[in-house]
């Protein structure tokens, strides 16, 4: 098979869709096929994969790479390439790794506050927050995503989570691949320097404010008044955060580490007991947690999104935005090691649940089977 892979944004950009389609990639070719990544971002960098890599190629590109692959598949957002699919009759899957079907962001998050997840509510959201050109622009791009949703051969939800709350028909739930692998090498040091340690970007909706009050309300009781806590990572809401761990006079507690990766940060997390991932919004799917997990981290997630169902008994949970929640849970695990033993040996079988190289051969299943389902279905018409 040869597989044409779409993600709007990809390496050197860094996040969740870049590293998903990097690993799936990766894997699909050595698995013994044949992958091209088409993207938006562009790139002076030389590339050392085992895959193709195309960014912004012209229209008669896109044409001519979708008829080369066996199968377009679209990771993310976008269904730019959708229309050379049909162009070029070749099956068309879409990953959906957020809510874009459901809501005008395909976040549900807005100016750092919940903002509607179903349609018409959030047209109407943002009619009123951002003006009518902005509603009319954003009606046709939410239009044109549903109805391509409807038409596509296969609609697959990063998690159950998704499902849920982005209902589609000939919808599968498949897990998106993250290279936990290398998290599982990170050898532990004793002594801990941090009790504590979050990795993600700083912005309003990973629940960072509340983080900080659960951490401040901790360091009141007299117990733990020297623990420590790492974040890890950038984000227009760093110095405000940095302000407010200043104002509670929390800076002999908590470090800003910017951002780590590659040895710096299997490094840094090896210092760490316990990982916190407390997003106020509904997370779609949870790489973080699952990285955290596979480098043998405690975890505290918020109940609502995909890191609790990555999760599973594997970490404590805590309604979103309810820093008092996430105190308790943060109590409980500094002074029970008890429960961080038992939490820790569950997860083991809940990392093998994500193994990414499983989990690509499942995509490599489904690819399969939607091109013999399509291929089922031109016989029926040659016949007719």
């Amino acid at each position: 098979m040869k597989i044409l892979l779409y993600s709007s944004v990809f390496w050197p950009s860094l996040g969740g869709i870049e590293t998903i389609t990097a690993t799936l990639a990766e894997n699909i070719t050595r698995l013994g096929h044949e992958c091209i990544v088409v993207t938006e971002t562009p790139s002076n960098k030389e590339e050392h994969v085992s895959y193709q890599v195309v960014r912004k190629p012209t229209f008669q590109e896109r044409l001519s790479l979708t008829r080369e692959c066996s199968l377009v598949h679209s990771n993310g957002a976008s269904v730019a390439m959708y229309p050379f699919a049909k162009l070029a009759n070749k099956p068309f899957i879409w990953t959906h790794n957020g809510y874009q079907v459901s809501c005008v962001d395909g976040l549900g998050w807005f100016n750092g506050e919940p903002a509607p997840m179903a349609p018409a509510a959030s047209l109407s959201y943002y009619l009123q927050k951002k003006g009518f050109i902005y509603f009319l622009k954003e009606s046709f791009k939410l239009a044109i995503r549903r109805y391509v949703a409807e038409h596509v051969d296969l609609n697959i939800a990063a998690t159950h989570w998704v499902a849920k709350r982005q209902p589609l028909k000939n919808q599968i739930v498949a897990y998106t691949p993250y290279p936990i692998t290398q998290f599982k090498t990170v050898k532990q040091v004793f002594p801990r320097k941090y009790n504590f340690i979050y990795v993600g970007r700083l912005v309003s909706e990973k629940g960072l404010h509340e983080l900080i009050q659960a951490f401040h309300s901790l360091v009141l009781i007299s117990d733990y008044k020297n623990i420590t806590l790492a974040i890890v990572g950038d984000g227009n809401m760093r110095e405000p955060l940095k302000r407010m761990v200043k104002k509670l006079q929390l800076t002999d507690n908590i470090q800003f580490l910017g951002p780590k990766h590659g040895v710096e940060l299997m490094e840094v997390v090896s210092q760490a007991d316990i990982g916190v991932v407390p997003s106020a919004w509904e997370e779609p799917m949870g790489g973080v947690s699952l990285e955290l997990l596979a480098a043998g981290k405690v975890l505290i997630t918020s109940e609502f999104g995909g890191h609790a169902e990555c999760v599973g008994d594997a970490g404590l949970k805590f309604k979103n935005g309810d820093y008092q929640s996430l105190f308790e849970k943060m109590k409980m695990l500094v002074s029970d090691k008890n429960l961080c033993q038992k939490l820790c040996q569950n997860s083991h079988k809940q990392i093998e649940a994500f193994d990414d190289i499983k989990l690509t051969e499942r995509y490599i299943n489904i690819y399969k089977q939607v091109m013999s389902k399509r291929k089922d279905k031109i016989s029926d018409l040659e016949i007719m």
